[in-house]
């Protein structure tokens, strides 16, 4: 089983961006999964665009799944979720007053999991096309640094690598100080 993962992932097997697609989606499904390290691996293994590409439709297709299993069978734990987490209420306020806007901002700015944010999107009252386009607007620039991160650490240029990171430190940064005010 390893070794086919290894097949997967290092492009050793044919149709194998096929399935570094599928498993990008299912990633992105799980709260807290390296999907970073995951995308610039990928990206390493492909020129810049199809690496970018598997990355980004992947993500934002595990993303709507996410968020429409959110809708339907996962409804009751998400709130149960939520209801113990005072900062996760706020969120769910700011994404019935403006859904759109909270999603873009909760992919651009990461104070939560890309897996939290579909969850909190599904059970309030976003709709789909203003969840899939914030989504795919808010992955965009994440998404594309860590890709080129995964590009250019194949290619040897660890200068672009450093700003990828300093980019992804502030977001980060920026995210906790954001969670923070929240959590008040």
């Amino acid at each position: 089983m390893d070794q086919l993962f290894l097949d997967i992932v290092q492009n050793e097997r044919p149709f194998a961006w096929l399935y570094q697609f599928f498993l990008m989606v299912l990633v992105s499904m799980i709260p807290f999964a390296p999907i970073p390290v995951l995308a610039a691996y990928i990206a390493s293994k492909h020129a810049f665009f199809p690496g970018f590409a598997i990355n980004m439709l992947g993500t934002t297709l595990g993303s709507f799944l996410l968020f429409l299993l959110s809708k339907s069978l996962l409804r009751q734990v998400a709130l149960k979720y939520l209801t113990k987490r005072q900062y996760l209420t706020k969120y769910l306020a700011l994404i019935e007053k403006n859904g759109f806007l909270a999603v873009l901002l909760g992919r651009i700015i990461p104070v939560l999991p890309s897996a939290g944010i579909n969850l909190i999107a599904g059970i309030s009252n976003v709709n789909l096309g203003a969840f899939i386009a914030a989504t795919f607007l808010g992955k965009l620039p994440i998404i594309l640094a860590f890709s080129l991160a995964g590009h250019q650490i194949a290619a040897g240029n660890w200068d672009t690598v450093f700003i990828v990171a300093l980019y992804g430190l502030a977001l980060f940064l920026t995210g906790k100080k954001l969670m923070r005010k929240w959590s008040q």
